[in-house]
């Protein structure tokens, strides 16, 4: 790598090629920038919490409010609302029940869900992609939602802290309909 870099700095440094040299290497370097951002570029939001290895603790419920970095879409763009779980093969559970309320200004009152998560299947190989004994995995709660002003996502777990050692994260992604068929936020 140090062998690349002084090529490119000596290529850089002679007088004549100085200036379309940093042109060619700007354009290049954002280019690539741009480019490695499209994999999800239909991602609007993303944001996890940290549940620690204990588990989920007891009573624990975190509320998410989705809005996506174009806040002028809100209520005319169509989200797919999809929930992250970020589990260790040390997870004794097969799936992670979670229950959801969902929140908006236009609600008198919250809707419920309850989800069940797969982490392993039933020769207890980890459902989710990943490595080194760190999986993800994800369900599409809802397709083509259109978020309502004030949405809120508030989700808990029934279970006990000893009960969800292993789970390391949950999240919550908002991402344009049709937009991108295969996400891994969790690139390992």
């Amino acid at each position: 790598m140090n062998c690349i870099f002084s090529k490119i700095v000596s290529i850089l440094s002679r007088p004549a090629l100085r200036r379309r040299g940093w042109i060619v290497f700007s354009i290049t370097a954002l280019s690539f920038i741009t480019v490695s951002c499209l994999e999800n570029a239909g991602v609007e939001y993303s944001t996890f919490v940290q549940t620690g290895d204990a588990g989920i603790p007891e009573g624990w419920e975190y509320e998410f409010s989705p809005v996506p970095a174009d806040s002028a879409s809100i209520g005319s763009v169509p989200y797919d609302l999809i929930l992250v779980v970020r589990y260790g093969s040390s997870c004794k559970l097969k799936e992670l029940p979670l229950n959801l309320e969902e929140f908006s200004l236009s609600h008198e009152k919250p809707d419920s869900l309850k989800v069940n998560i797969g982490l392993f299947d039933n020769n207890d190989e980890p459902i989710g992609r990943g490595n080194y004994s760190i999986y993800e995995t994800s369900d599409t709660l809802r397709r083509g939602v259109i978020i309502p002003e004030g949405y809120t996502i508030s989700v808990s777990s029934p279970l006990r802290d000893n009960e969800t050692e292993g789970i390391h994260a949950i999240g919550i992604i908002l991402s344009r309909t049709g937009s991108s068929q295969k996400l891994n936020m969790f690139n390992l």
